[in-house]
């Protein structure tokens, strides 16, 4: 015997289980909190190895890595603010976060994909072209991720729906 839907829903009201629509507030919300849009954003450039490729621009990798971390503390923070994620022991949200940072740090950056110059725009506004991509330590994976940052373009994810891929990737790792 199937409960009705209105008795599922306060079944899981009483259990202290949100809906469907609350969960993916919680997430759009975990996600705006800790990935500012591109727009609140006040982008800059450097001049830094902007017209040719080379193996490695210091100066660029430096600025990559700390915003990497600072990136993967906002990726942390987003995690701890899924639906259930806490509740997990210690070891497993490591292994969890471990395997997906990667994946959420791509994703993210490929949200700030601006197709008419080629750039893409970090969490602190900077912006780069392809070239400096390249070159801050992407290397051969850059053309790649501009090509995902091409193909997610269609889909004009809003932030529920790339904070729920997000958490995909995180609980999926």
């Amino acid at each position: 015997c199937s409960e009705r839907p209105e008795q599922e829903e306060e079944r899981r009201e009483e259990a202290g289980v949100p809906d469907t629509e609350q969960m993916i507030e919680r997430v759009r919300k975990a996600h705006q909190d800790t990935f500012p849009s591109l727009c609140q954003l006040g982008k800059y450039t450097t001049n830094n190895s902007a017209d040719h490729r080379v193996s490695l621009d210091v100066d660029l990798w430096d600025k990559f890595s700390e915003l990497s971390t600072k990136c993967i503390i906002k990726t942390v923070e987003f995690a701890k603010q899924l639906p259930g994620f806490t509740t997990l022991t210690i070891a497993d949200q490591i292994t969890l976060l471990k395997a997906a940072c990667l994946d959420i740090l791509i994703l993210r950056i490929c949200t700030r994909y601006t197709p008419d110059q080629d750039t893409m725009t970090f969490s602190d506004g900077l912006t780069l072209n392809r070239t400096q991509m390249h070159n801050a330590g992407f290397g051969p994976l850059t053309d790649l991720v501009f090509a995902f940052a091409n193909q997610l373009l269609p889909l004009e994810m809003d932030d529920a729906e790339t904070g729920l891929l997000s958490a995909i990737c995180l609980l999926c790792g």
